[in-house]
C-alpha cells in the first residue's frame, strides 16, 4: 500500500511540474503574443518581431512568474524547455499568428486548381485500414462522440461517409470538434499504442488517425498543427501529402 501511495504522489508530483513548466512557457506566450504588432501581414514579418518582444519580455520574466514558478525555473534545462515551447504555443495560441498562417497557406490555392483540399478515403476502405498504416489520408466525417485526453486535446469518433465509424486522436486545439459538426480531416493513420490507455478505453479498433488539420464544413475555417503548413500547401494546391518515410 506504502509503494502504491508513493507511486501516486510521485505521478501527481510529475503531472503537476509539467503542468507548471506549460503554465511558465503559456505566460510568456501570452506577453509575446500582446506584444507582436497588431498590423503584420505576412509570416516573414512575423520573425522579426518575435525576435523584438522575444528579447524585451525574456528580460523580464522573473517578473512575469510568481515565486514558485520563479523556483522551478533556476532547476537545470527548464529554461531550455520553456524557450522551445514559445514557438509552438504561439503558433496554436495567438491569434495574430495563426491568422497570417491560414492565410498564407489558404493563399497558395491556385487559380486553377479545381478541387483543393481533396479527400482519399471513406467507409468502403476501412477494411483496408491496415494497408495505410503510417499513411496520410484525407476525410469527410460527422462528429458522434467526443472526449478531451489528458493532453487537453480531442479524441473523437466520425461517421464516414458510407456509414462506418473512426477514430480521431486530434494534433490540433481548435473550436469545431463538436457533435454534430461535419470535418474534413487531415491526418496519420496510426495503430492505436499498446500503452495508450486514454484510446483503448473508447476505442475498440486497432486504428485511429493522428489528425493534423481540419476544416469545420460549415464555415470552412481550417486550424492546423504548427510546422506542417508545406503539408497543408501541398493539400490546399490538390494534392494528398505523402508521408515521410
Amino acid at each position: 500500500m506504502r509503494k502504491l501511495t508513493t507511486l501516486i504522489l510521485t505521478f501527481l508530483s510529475l503531472t503537476c511540474f509539467s503542468q507548471s513548466i506549460e503554465t511558465i512557457t503559456e505566460k510568456i506566450s501570452d506577453k509575446i503574443c500582446n506584444c507582436i504588432k497588431d498590423d503584420i501581414n505576412s509570416y516573414s514579418e512575423i520573425k522579426p518581431e518575435f525576435n523584438r518582444c522575444y528579447d524585451s519580455i525574456f528580460n523580464q520574466i522573473f517578473n512575469i512568474v510568481d515565486s514558485s514558478e520563479q523556483k522551478i525555473l533556476l532547476q537545470q534545462d527548464i529554461l531550455d524547455k520553456v524557450k522551445n515551447g514559445i514557438i509552438p504555443t504561439l503558433n496554436e495560441s495567438c491569434e495574430k499568428v495563426r491568422k497570417i498562417i491560414q492565410s498564407e497557406a489558404q493563399s497558395s490555392i491556385e487559380p486553377s486548381t479545381q478541387n483543393p483540399c481533396p479527400t482519399n478515403f471513406g467507409g468502403n476502405d476501412l477494411d483496408n485500414i491496415k494497408k495505410l498504416n503510417g499513411e496520410i489520408i484525407a476525410f469527410n466525417g460527422l462528429i458522434t462522440k467526443v472526449y478531451m485526453a489528458h493532453n487537453d486535446k480531442p479524441y473523437y469518433q466520425v461517421k464516414l461517409e458510407g456509414g462506418n465509424t473512426i477514430w480521431v486522436a486530434s494534433l490540433v486545439k481548435s473550436k469545431y470538434e463538436n457533435e454534430g459538426k461535419i470535418l474534413r480531416i487531415l491526418g496519420y493513420v496510426s495503430k492505436v499504442e499498446k500503452d495508450d490507455e486514454f484510446a483503448k478505453k473508447y476505442n475498440d479498433t486497432q486504428y485511429h488517425i493522428l489528425g493534423f488539420c481540419v476544416i469545420d464544413m460549415e464555415s470552412k475555417q481550417m486550424a492546423m498543427l504548427p510546422g506542417t503548413e508545406m503539408q497543408i500547401k501541398e493539400w490546399i494546391s490538390g494534392k494528398i501529402p505523402k508521408a515521410e518515410k
